[in-house]
């Protein structure tokens, strides 16, 4: 079986060299690719001798690491020992040292590797582990070709704060083995910042009827996750909400006096038919979050913490209306986030915060902390990313650009969209010099998507905050084959990205920004014929099902050359057939009166209810693999319309 899986694999590579896919690139393995590299002829010869760490190094987190690459370079036939100090006159196979004085900026590093020496020379503790990983890299690529290359690297980050922000809180929570594979790979890529996003997902000791059903991190957790994310030079940053997007809090009837809403519309504005906000004028809503806090923050060892402050829909529509109505939505918003932030700082951290609200007032940002940092947000290809970084610069505010991976509210993303949101948003933090560059991934309306769906765009993101300039034509497909998988999978990578633009069947412009997929679902029984969806026609549909299928089937006949791939290429295929399957409910809807599902043939229901079960009893069985059951039904509810439009009357 596995003379048979490496003839496989070897075929896969002679045909995607034929034609054009394979690489033998030295950058297509190196994420992200570094600011300066030059790749010279020969071969690396010196297959035993000593590793030599310089008295500079005294960092237990590099000794482990450098130990660790080691490992790796032996089972490539490099047989070495480890020494603190190399005898007079001796010439180590590898040095590794850290030198302040080195013309690199901070976390930057010098590697160079000639016919019979390695040498590895950080500015600081940092720039050597980064430096390592570039090591790691260049492991992979020797395992690739046969060789290790002789190479010089000159880098250094254009960002000073790289990070990812996973959400946590809608619906799914990542296993700790889930989580700590997830950042493996964003220590190798030099990812140094990871939040979690919480709402209602940290088991507070006084407030357990708001987690007890969703399988929240607890105190102990956190601090496994915190450590294993020092150990890989990653600062885990708390991230708590604090104003709006308190509806796992506020559906409870203890906490409803802290609502905005005293009474909800259920015929009104969509923004008012459920409690997501407290009322900030409320001192109670502040003595809760203030105790959220107080609970949460020790946990971590990082002094900086995102306490949100986005979206508040209901804000001056209930208890806050005299308020606001006195004195303004800016100056109550201002005001209460103001007050939020001091006690933070008068905590000793440095406090975050969504610039969303405060970015429409932009006469008032001088009024906010000196040591609060601002996270500019926008997940569309077009948000002006440009035109809002300039103002933060212009006002002196510290902030950081926050892209997405436009993966949310879908099954299988939107990769163009991804592609030039996280482009725009490097190239303008860059230009007016924001503190951070900060890729989020959430889980909007259930956490539908796989989060394999997810790693181009986190790939691309990692090459961008990194270098802008050298990472923009970043290989994302051979880096989705080289540097994710335990082996190297070119075929799966490609299906991958052909997911992601799947959507432009139905929009090749990407102008609408639709989340197609979810919205055809959202409402089985309202008509198609809106602004979002009115591009959806008899036509693109059944190129969509024709697409979808082809995908299918070839994701079903990819070879796995791991475990982690073969259960990634099921739950791409799962992922693949609810896209199919909404769209095979638009080729249905498209002819009947209004659109209406529960209008459908009595036979079409049942074969649609029969493929959507099927389905979901995938979504399950994979959702448990990864992450914890918590939250589980609670995704598997958003279905539930569909399946009542799929009732025989």
């Amino acid at each position: 079986m596995k003379k048979q899986s490496f003839y496989i694999l070897l075929m896969t590579y002679w045909f995607l060299g034929m034609t054009g896919f394979a690489t033998t690139s030295v950058e297509d393995f190196l994420l992200p690719i570094p600011q300066k590299i030059k790749v010279d002829e020969g071969v690396f010869v010196s297959r035993s001798g000593r590793i030599d760490i310089d008295a500079s190094i005294d960092d237990n987190r590099l000794l482990s690491e450098i130990s660790e690459v080691r490992n790796l370079f032996s089972n490539i036939g490099f047989r070495w020992t480890i020494t603190k100090q190399c005898a007079v006159g001796e010439k180590p196979v590898v040095y590794v040292a850290i030198n302040p004085d080195l013309e690199v900026d901070a976390q930057g590093y010098i590697l160079e590797i000639t016919n019979d020496q390695i040498e590895l020379i950080g500015v600081d503790v940092s720039g050597v582990f980064n430096g390592l990983q570039t090591m790691r890299q260049l492991i992979r690529y020797a395992k690739h070709v046969g060789h290790l290359p002789l190479v010089s690297v000159t880098d250094y980050p254009d960002f000073k704060n790289r990070g990812f922000m996973l959400d946590v809180s809608r619906d799914k929570v990542p296993q700790l083995k889930t989580l700590f594979g997830i950042i493996n790979h964003l220590a190798e890529w030099k990812i140094n910042q990871l939040q979690l996003y919480t709402e209602h997902t940290f088991a507070y000791r006084n407030h357990k009827k708001v987690w007890q059903d969703f399988s929240a991190y607890t105190a102990e957790d956190i601090i496994k996750i915190n450590q294993y994310c020092q150990e890989r030079f990653i600062e885990l940053v708390p991230n708590q909400n604090s104003l709006g997007h308190m509806e796992r809090w506020l559906a409870h009837a203890e906490y409803q006096e802290l609502a905005e809403l005293e009474e909800v519309q259920k015929d009104g504005p969509r923004h008012l038919q459920r409690r997501t906000t407290l009322n900030p004028v409320d001192p109670r809503s502040m003595d809760l979050v203030k105790g959220l806090y107080d609970e949460l923050l020790p946990n971590f060892s990082s002094k900086t913490v995102n306490i949100g402050g986005d979206e508040p829909w209901e804000l001056g529509h209930g208890r806050s209306k005299k308020a606001c109505d006195e004195n303004g939505k800016g100056e109550v918003y201002i005001s209460y986030m103001s007050e939020l932030t001091n006690f933070i700082s008068d905590k000793g951290y440095s406090p975050q915060m969504w610039a969303d609200i405060i970015l429409k007032y932009p006469d008032q940002i001088h009024r906010l902390p000196k040591d609060l940092t601002c996270m500019v947000w926008g997940y569309r290809f077009w948000y002006p990313f440009e035109k809002n970084c300039k103002k933060m610069h212009e006002a002196g505010v510290p902030f950081y650009v926050c892209p997405g991976t436009s993966s949310w509210s879908s099954f299988i993303g939107r990769w163009p969209n991804a592609k030039e949101n996280l482009l725009k948003a490097a190239q303008a933090g860059k230009k007016y010099n924001a503190k951070g560059y900060l890729n989020t991934d959430w889980g909007d309306f259930g956490h539908w998507q796989p989060f394999a769906i997810s790693y181009p765009a986190i790939i691309y993101g990692a090459g961008l905050c990194w270098s802008v300039d050298q990472n923009e034509q970043l290989d994302v497909a051979a880096h989705l084959s080289h540097s994710l998988f335990d082996s190297s999978n070119p075929i799966l990578a490609k299906l991958i990205l052909e997911l992601g633009e799947a959507y432009k069947v139905y929009d090749e412009d990407i102008s609408f920004y639709v989340n197609v997929f979810y919205d055809i679902l959202k409402q089985p029984n309202a008509s198609l014929s809106t602004k979002k969806l009115g591009h959806v026609n008899a036509d693109n549909t059944d190129e969509m099902i024709d697409h979808l299928n082809k995908l299918i089937s070839q994701l079903t006949q990819c070879s796995a050359f791991s475990d982690e791939q073969q259960l990634v290429i099921e739950e791409l295929v799962m992922a693949a057939r609810f896209s199919r399957h909404t769209a095979m409910m638009a080729r249905e809807r498209l002819q009947l009166p209004d659109h209406r599902m529960e209008l459908a043939d009595k036979k079409v229901k049942e074969v649609m209810l029969d493929d959507l079960n099927e389905i979901l009893a995938d979504f399950h069985r994979l959702w448990l693999i990864r992450n914890r059951p918590g939250g589980l039904e609670n995704s598997k509810r958003g279905f539930q319309i569909v399946k009542d439009s799929y009732k025989i009357k």
